[in-house]
């Protein structure tokens, strides 16, 4: 199931299971799909371009590129645009009910009252979460801010799910509910399955972002020798080239490696230790000299 599906489908459950919106899904997939192209336009103004955009019966899927190449503010703008949409139709929705008392705006002000809030939970595939991580980036490395906010996810879904449990106990299945947590729960183990292809990818995204502004910030980490390639790579932050100065037992120096040697020596040797790969180095350059 592609991501954009499973954001769709924990949108729609928790829409019916919120506001019982079994007869009215028609204006639920209306609003799902406007907050979709919330997002669009707001990437488009910042210079996104679109690869692809499809409208169907399951609603609409646009691929966005550049994103990455955003900076910190334009990200969280961007983010935020589907649920400060919804946040704000919901207003306009109430201002015209009070003239209007048609069911479909009292209808309309629920559902998007419903979308902008369930968007900004810190929960995979939402929007909240890449807000989560955005923010929690401030303070911690890229890979821990996605632990921590898959934590959170987590956490959620555990919510859901006990919501859920209770209900049912009390007699009133809810499906809906029960299938939004499982959506979670699977967007999350996903997400974590891909972090460190991520951090391996955005290398040449940092290429495109040097070569559109004609400079990259640089970031200097101290580790241990005794640590294995893998656990270096995730200390990358994915905005700045790094690099690791590789310290013995006395504080000696031993080496320094770029991120572009680190990725490189993990596709040659795999997962061994800077102390090994720096003897192999040592050893290379000695053959050549």
């Amino acid at each position: 199931m592609k991501k954009w599906y499973i954001v769709l489908v924990l949108e729609l459950s928790i829409l019916m299971w919120l506001g019982d919106f079994s007869s009215y899904i028609a204006i639920s997939f209306l609003w799902v799909i406007l907050h979709e192209f919330a997002h669009i336009v707001v990437a488009s103004k910042f210079g996104c371009k679109f690869s692809s955009v499809n409208i169907s019966i399951l609603g609409a899927k646009a691929e966005l590129s550049d994103i990455d190449e955003l900076n910190e503010k334009k990200k969280l703008i961007l983010y935020l645009a589907g649920p400060f949409f919804n946040i704000f139709m919901a207003i306009v929705a109430n201002f015209f009910y009070n003239y209007f008392s048609y069911e479909y705006i009292k209808d309309s002000i629920v559902i998007n009252l419903c979308l902008g809030t369930f968007n900004l939970f810190p929960a995979y595939p939402l929007d909240g979460s890449r807000v989560c991580e955005i923010l929690l980036a401030r303070k911690f490395l890229y890979k821990k801010s996605k632990k921590i906010t898959g934590i959170f996810s987590f956490i959620i879904s555990g919510v859901l799910l006990l919501i859920f449990i209770i209900m049912m106990l009390l007699h009133k299945v809810n499906i809906s509910l029960f299938l939004a947590s499982l959506l979670i729960i699977y967007a999350t183990i996903l997400e974590g399955q891909k972090t460190m292809y991520i951090i391996m990818g955005d290398m040449i995204k940092k290429v495109r972002r040097l070569k559109k502004h004609n400079y990259i910030e640089n970031k200097s980490i101290s580790v241990y020798y005794k640590k294995g390639l893998v656990n270096v790579l995730t200390l990358v932050d994915k905005n700045k080239f790094n690099s690791f100065y590789a310290l013995n037992d006395d504080m000696e120096l031993l080496g320094i490696i770029h991120e572009d040697e680190l990725i490189k020596a993990l596709k040659d040797y795999g997962n061994i230790t800077l102390e090994e790969y720096i003897k192999i180095r040592n050893i290379d350059k000695k053959k050549n000299l």
